[in-house]
């Protein structure tokens, strides 16, 4: 059990290593119902047609697998249930470097 944990920490910070899924993390935990399109999400970055792949294909997923968020590709909606925890760490390295 401790090392399905284990496991499972490791997977949410390789997660978080990215600073793109931060701020997706970080967009969502923002908002009342922790919920955004894909095209919201998309609309943040500087080239929101390239970013709405990536994030189809590479972010969500990824994040979706370690249950950070719930994505739907069907409807392209996420939903973030909300993380004291991990919204504290993301916001501590968000307020020391904002381009992190």
């Amino acid at each position: 059990m401790v090392q399905s944990e284990s496991r499972r920490l490791d997977a949410v910070f390789s997660a978080l290593s990215d600073r793109k899924r931060r701020r997706i993390i970080d967009h969502l935990s923002k908002e009342t119902d922790g919920t955004a399109t894909v095209s919201e999400l998309a609309a943040l970055s500087d080239d929101p047609t390239h970013s709405q792949v990536h994030l189809r294909h590479v972010h969500l997923p990824r994040l979706n697998e370690t249950k950070l968020v719930e994505y739907d590709a069907r409807s392209e909606t996420v939903r973030y249930r909300g993380n004291q925890s991990l919204e504290k760490v993301i916001s501590c390295c968000l307020d020391s470097d904002p381009a992190l």
